[in-house]
């Protein structure tokens, strides 16, 4: 499960490559500015993620020199490409987890006034 650096990472380049049909060059500095500005990410660490989604199969990507900058050129894999459905069902897992917590809570609840007007108190 990634955690929400690297959602906000793999959200950049998936935006990035479904635009230019599942491959695009993209800049460390793009995607520091694509990322929300609470996670604070350095180039350091904007290639320490990317690494570990090439690692987790969601892309490949080779590192290239373009007019005297570094680049990502990124190509998704299976995995990347379906990036997106994967969220909805991240987002629907927590929604229903919630669901199902309070919907326990609700239960015990009844069940403790059950017992307590059973119990005569």
């Amino acid at each position: 499960m990634l955690n929400k650096k690297e959602v906000a990472v793999m959200r950049a380049v998936y935006d990035i490559c479904k635009k230019k049909n599942d491959s695009g060059i993209i800049t460390d500095e793009f995607i520091i500015q694509s990322t929300p500005e609470k996670f604070k990410l350095n180039v350091t660490q904007v290639d320490v993620i990317l690494n570990q989604l090439e690692y987790d199969g969601y892309f490949e990507c080779i590192k290239s020199d373009r007019e005297g900058k570094t680049v990502n050129v990124i190509t998704l894999k299976q995995k990347g490409k379906a990036f997106e459905r994967e969220m909805v069902q991240r987002r629907r897992e927590l929604i229903n987890s919630m669901i199902m917590r309070i919907v326990f809570a609700a239960l015990g609840a009844v069940v403790a006034l059950v017992v307590n007007k059973l119990l005569g108190r």
